[in-house]
């Protein structure tokens, strides 16, 4: 048994295409095909912070992760952060859905729970929004610099942590991101495709994470 478990929020779970496929059901295809014994498991929900995830990751944790063999290994991925940097309401309202404080423990308490199961660890961070169509965004909004630092401090706590890190946020940015984007926060095909590749490649070439390759 070979399984990953990807943890995240609407970006994990693929919100954006229709139906909701994204990056982890492109890595879902693609792993699982090499192996009946290959699992690849969305557990993005939309909508979730980093404080939802902490009340629920245990309970998935523990009803995945079974080491009946010597071969069975386990790899997790957390994806989170992306709710938690936007604003309630409009950025000069001061109105965060969650402080910079509270997100930075509540991650740093995310990576030592993954830690302690016996799995590979790595975190995927935030990719970048399009501002011209996230301020507003519904009921509340995004802007890249809140982005940014937020996704920086995923960065700083795998640095502590010693988990590897795959900088989503730098990687879309060096590309034309707005093209990726299907309403201004959530990856259209194109995006989606663009994550996986990234996803993808860092498996297959960090060491202690082996993926099958093509």
């Amino acid at each position: 048994m070979f399984g990953i478990l990807c943890f995240g929020d609407s970006i994990t779970f693929g919100r954006g295409e229709t139906p909701s496929y994204g990056w982890c059901g492109r890595l879902k295809e693609f792993f699982e095909a090499k192996d009946k014994y290959h699992a690849v498991y969305n557990l993005g929900i939309p909508g979730n912070t980093s404080q939802d995830l902490l009340q629920r990751f245990d309970i998935e944790c523990k009803a995945r992760i079974k080491l009946k063999r010597p071969s069975d290994q386990y790899i997790i991925l957390i994806a989170m952060g992306s709710n938690d940097c936007k604003w309630d309401g409009m950025p000069e309202q001061k109105n965060p859905r969650m402080k910079e404080e509270t997100f930075r423990k509540n991650m740093r308490t995310l990576l030592k729970k993954a830690k302690s199961y016996p799995a590979q660890l790595g975190c995927i961070g935030l990719p970048p929004v399009d501002e011209t169509r996230t301020l507003p965004y519904e009921e509340t909004s995004f802007t890249n610099k809140r982005v940014a630092f937020f996704n920086k401090i995923v960065k700083e706590c795998c640095s502590k942590e010693k988990v590897l890190f795959l900088d989503m946020f730098k990687k879309m940015h060096k590309r034309k991101y707005t093209l990726f984007l299907e309403d201004g926060v959530h990856p259209n095909k194109a995006g989606y495709d663009f994550m996986y590749s990234q996803i993808k490649t860092w498996l297959e070439n960090v060491k202690n994470f082996p993926l099958v390759s093509d």
